[in-house]
């Protein structure tokens, strides 16, 4: 019987494990407003466990951007990534910069419950100088430590243009998980690859448009909503995250003590993202926020890396708004 009892404790336990790792990695653009810190906010696949398994033609829909860039190197970044520099030649689809960088994860792989594909998403390998086409998920948080120009791999997905037979996707020869094309022909052209995937990703959905720009006016014009907040008290700091490669935020409840610009009403209490040390509980700031997606009404975000204000700043925020 006490055996039995272990054995069963074990079974809970191991389970309870599995299931918080579905949960927490389940995907990178849940993992904002499931506390983790998250780099993007457009991608739907997941970075670790319990990812659903995608065929090529699958993973092209959905690639905010896909291009045909030169690889020029890899460097680490942080503790547990990795950095890839490129340069773009050619647009398929998406408004890429010329040079990109894109990120993954040293430390992590992904394997499927409904398949045995496991791989580490860091061990893609490019060859310096060769040309290769990128289906790639853009990162558009604005608390994004990584570069401005930059992505995630989808499913290490990556085409030789200079030799299509060795593309690859799970690290694996493409050839294996493409349903539409025979990447082991030697009749397939570098054209009818570029016009399969230009059609695949006809229908995709860019990156979300972020604001650039450091200026106050940009900003406050550029935002939905412009709200003034205080802030309550913490959801999680950013000590309690589970890596700070992507991000260090922390994330507290706010109440909205009045809407400068929007439709939000004095009293609505939101969850809301902050950078590291930024605010404290009982403060009050202003504010440009945007929901974390159109069907969003209580987790927040800031519009820029630059949305947060001070309270002395209200009259030069009011006059802004008053003109435009």
């Amino acid at each position: 019987m006490k055996n039995k009892t272990i054995m069963m404790a074990a079974i809970t336990i191991l389970a309870s494990f599995l299931l918080t790792s579905c949960t927490m990695f389940d995907s990178r653009k849940s993992a904002m407003h499931d506390d983790v810190a998250n780099p993007s906010s457009s991608g739907g696949h997941s970075v670790f466990g319990c990812v659903r398994y995608l065929t090529f033609e699958e993973a092209a829909t959905m690639a905010t951007d896909v291009v045909i860039a030169q690889y020029v190197t890899r460097r680490p970044f942080g503790q547990r990534l990795m950095e890839f520099e490129f340069i773009v030649n050619e647009r398929i689809f998406g408004n890429s910069a010329d040079r990109i960088f894109v990120y993954s994860d040293n430390s992590m792989g992904i394997s499927g419950l409904d398949s045995n594909i496991s791989y580490a998403e860091s061990e893609v390998m490019f060859v310096e100088g060769t040309q290769y086409m990128l289906l790639l998920d853009k990162i558009d948080s604005p608390y994004a430590r990584t570069h401005q120009d930059g992505f995630l791999f989808i499913t290490n997905l990556t085409l030789d243009m200079n030799e299509l037979s060795r593309s690859t996707m799970y690290n694996e020869p493409l050839a294996w998980h493409s349903t539409g094309l025979d990447f082991t022909s030697r009749q397939l052209s570098r054209e009818l690859v570029v016009a399969y995937v230009s059609e695949l990703t006809r229908n995709n959905t860019p990156s979300r448009e972020q604001i650039i720009s450091e200026g106050l006016e940009d900003i406050i014009k550029g935002s939905p909503n412009v709200i003034i907040a205080e802030v309550n008290e913490p959801r999680r700091l950013a000590i309690d995250q589970v890596t700070r490669d992507w991000a260090e935020t922390d994330i507290y409840y706010i109440t909205v003590v009045r809407a400068l610009k929007g439709n939000m009403e004095a009293g609505d209490v939101l969850r809301m993202t902050f950078f590291a040390d930024t605010v404290q509980t009982g403060e009050q700031h202003i504010i440009a926020v945007e929901p974390l997606s159109d069907t969003e009404t209580y987790f927040h975000m800031f519009t820029s890396r630059n949305s947060l204000f001070r309270m002395d700043q209200l009259d030069e925020i009011m006059e802004i708004l008053v003109l435009r």
